[in-house]
């Protein structure tokens, strides 16, 4: 542990532990298989966390990030080609975002 960080604990839930489902804007429900809990903070963490549920994936999940830190967020979409999938979507609610990510 360094002066300025804290002890973290992972926060990755199956979807017995969350909503199953999110509608995006178009009205398309997606069924989640794996959520991960971002919120409080800060890049780089989103994006590692992400990561290691990427490549834990299999092909066809779909992984909902849900995150709160603007700059976090505008970056996960564009790493879909580094993390062989799609961005299916964002959704804003609740003070965070929702990124949906589809395992090539």
């Amino acid at each position: 542990m360094g002066l300025f960080t804290k002890k973290v604990t992972e926060k990755v839930a199956n979807i017995s532990d969350n909503d199953p489902t999110i509608t995006l804007d178009n009205g398309d429900v997606i069924n989640v298989t794996k959520t991960i809990d971002c919120l409080g903070f800060s890049c780089p963490r989103p994006q590692l966390m992400t990561k290691g549920a990427m490549n834990d994936a299999k092909s066809g999940d779909i992984v909902k990030i849900v995150i709160d830190n603007p700059t976090s967020m505008e970056s996960l979409a564009s790493m879909q080609s580094e993390l062989s999938s799609i961005h299916l979507g964002t959704v804003f609610s609740d003070q965070s975002w929702k990124v949906l990510l589809q395992k090539n």
